[in-house]
């Protein structure tokens, strides 16, 4: 049998094939890497509420939110009007809530609670209006599992209504994580 001859240019062939599988296998496993380091979505709500609903007078009442917009992580329960915290950390949320009727000098106090009380809230007072609104945003702490909750207080003589509609543009409640 004869000599077979081996060629530069072969050699450089399997030379660059066989580092082209290595980077090959080294970018499918910094790919493996990258997607066990992707983060879970974090907390993003939206509820609102869609039919106007009754509210005693002189009473803190919370808010029937009966529409969820959105709930990226499933933390809002529908059946409570409670948000409950995933995880611990400061979370931004936005309140808005409307009533009617509403007559001169009467007020309305709209109130975020948790587990640990009052967190925050706003207050209006009604002067030559029929409707009213009060809202607020702020940044809050929340233990991993603790609720939040909106009250809202009412200075009318009678049961007076928080006032909703389809599109949520009256009463509604945000919350997203801003740290978690």
């Amino acid at each position: 049998m004869g000599k077979r001859k081996v060629s530069i240019f072969s050699i450089l062939t399997l030379l660059v094939g066989i580092s082209g599988l290595g980077l090959g296998v080294y970018s499918l496993y910094n790919y493996q890497q990258l997607i066990t380091q992707v983060e879970p979505p974090r907390p993003l709500v939206r509820v609102f509420v869609s039919a106007s609903s009754s509210i005693p007078s002189t009473t803190y009442t919370t808010v029937n939110f009966d529409v969820i917009d959105f709930d990226v992580t499933g933390d809002f329960n529908i059946m409570t009007d409670r948000f409950i915290s995933p995880s611990s950390g400061y979370y931004l949320i936005s309140v808005m809530v409307t009533f009617t009727p509403m007559y001169d000098g009467e007020y309305i106090l709209a109130a975020a609670y948790s587990e640990g009380g009052y967190e925050a809230g706003s207050y209006a007072q009604a002067s030559h209006t029929n409707v009213l609104s009060a809202g607020f945003t702020d940044i809050v702490y929340l233990s991993i599992g603790e609720y939040l909750e909106v009250r809202v207080y009412h200075s009318g003589s009678t049961a007076r209504f928080v006032y909703g509609n389809s599109a949520g543009t009256y009463t509604y409640l945000t919350i997203t994580a801003v740290d978690n």
